[in-house]
């Protein structure tokens, strides 16, 4: 579902059209393609040796996914907040929060029951396990995945969510759009845009936004137990709160229109700065003195500041027209992150046996873990109700039916419509 702002009131007391977010909609949907690569990545990643039995790897994986890794979910944290603000606007905080019930909350709970614990069974018997998967559902390490969290695999992006959605209802309920804070907050949002807007000033906002994400990863380290579980199954503080402050600019930037137009505006050099972050791509470690790691934990947090918002800017910049691929793409997103995992494990498995060079080996296993996602999307999500509100939380199967199928979006020429008297060409000659 695309979301779209609020609707403004017209000088002639109706509503005005909708704004579409095309931009940061297509930015979602092409990250959570984009995941696929990432996770295949680790099959053949020599930091991950776990993932499978494989033992051909090569550093150019460990480069790759710790660099995809560095935009792609702080990203999806940004773009959340910056739609829950969308969605507050236009709904009650619990016709909001029902709504992130069923978008985010249903999908969750049925592909951790479903595919994620059938990647978890084959995981287990590859490990030498032994027994059906109903033997090991009544087993100690079926108990185990769901108390240390692990049965959250790449879910747990969505599970951090769930809390920032709650917090995010109920300070609308706690502060109304009269309040004289709401008020002084969105102003601070408009000042931050302006004094960021432009090419320079903006080079000192990477700066402060990455100055607060280290102290905010410091802050958080220090607090007691940040490194358990807040809950048995859930999330760490620490990782929970690593997150939090690209939620909190998506907020921002839906408050403030001034603020969205200075974070996606196109400056000529941020190309060259997001190359050199992912190329470099610095990262904190254990090894490192307190000094060395807070200056690689500071670079860290600008190098991925700078590429969320060079995506932010490159979407903004080429796709803010929309369309039926990005209408597409935006359906099958959430599916594609919702079941590649447990197909990226399997056809993984299935590929240790080869002899092929690894590098074909990834892009075999890439196309066929997105392919059937691709073909569950639009043979089954998009045609049958119940198992479009478990995987995609929708029930608009009706209404999806008649926009473009994958063939229609990509493989069809859209033919112009015939001229009629009087009308004029003004498409250039060429």
């Amino acid at each position: 579902m695309t979301v779209t702002a609020a609707e403004p009131i017209t000088s002639a007391g109706k509503p005005a059209p909708r704004k579409h977010y095309h931009d940061i909609d297509g930015a979602r949907s092409v990250l959570m393609f984009l995941s696929v690569a990432l996770h295949a990545g680790t099959v053949y990643a020599p930091a991950r040796p776990w993932i499978t039995a494989n033992t051909v790897r090569a550093e150019f994986f460990d480069w790759l996914i710790f660099g995809l890794h560095l935009f792609i979910t702080p990203t999806f944290f940004f773009v959340g907040g910056f739609f829950a603000v969308l969605l507050l606007t236009r709904r009650s905080p619990a016709d909001f929060l029902w709504n992130r019930f069923l978008r985010t909350a249903i999908p969750l709970i049925a592909i951790a029951l479903t595919f994620n614990m059938l990647e978890h069974y084959l995981r287990w018997a590859d490990a030498g396990g032994e027994g059906p998967i109903l033997h090991w559902v009544s087993s100690s390490a079926f108990v185990e995945v769901w108390i240390n969290g692990t049965w959250q695999l790449h879910l747990w992006f969505l599970v951090s969510l769930l809390p920032m959605f709650i917090l995010a209802a109920a300070v609308q309920v706690a502060v109304p759009k009269t309040t004289k804070i709401r008020t002084i907050a969105i102003k601070l949002c408009d000042r931050f845009g302006g004094i960021i807007a432009g090419g320079v000033p903006f080079a000192f906002g990477l700066i402060f936004l990455a100055a607060v994400n280290t102290a905010n990863y410091a802050s958080a380290s220090l607090a007691p137990n940040s490194y358990e579980l807040m809950a048995p199954g859930f999330q760490s503080w620490y990782k929970l709160m690593g997150e939090f402050p690209f939620f909190v600019i998506g907020v921002m930037a839906a408050l403030s229109p001034r603020l969205l137009s200075a974070l996606t505006e196109w400056r000529w050099w941020m190309p060259f700065a997001a190359a050199a972050a992912i190329f470099f791509q610095p990262y904190a470690s254990a090894e490192q003195s307190f000094g060395i790691g807070m200056a690689m934990l500071f670079l860290n947090q600008l190098a991925i500041w700078t590429l969320v918002l060079f995506i932010l800017q490159f979407f903004h910049r080429f796709f803010s027209e929309g369309g039926p691929r990005t209408t597409w793409l935006a359906d099958c997103a959430l599916s594609m992150y919702l079941f590649h995992h447990c197909f990226i494990y399997i056809y993984g498995v299935m590929l240790v046996g080869t002899d092929w060079p690894i590098e074909v080996e990834f892009v075999i296993l890439t196309l066929l873990s997105a392919g059937t996602v691709i073909v569950i999307h639009e043979l089954l999500i998009r045609r049958f109700g119940l198992l479009r509100l478990l995987f995609n939380g929708k029930t608009d199967v009706e209404q999806v039916r008649k926009q473009p199928s994958l063939i229609g979006a990509f493989g069809l020429q859209h033919k112009p419509a015939p001229k009629t008297m009087g009308s004029v060409d003004l498409s250039p000659k060429v």
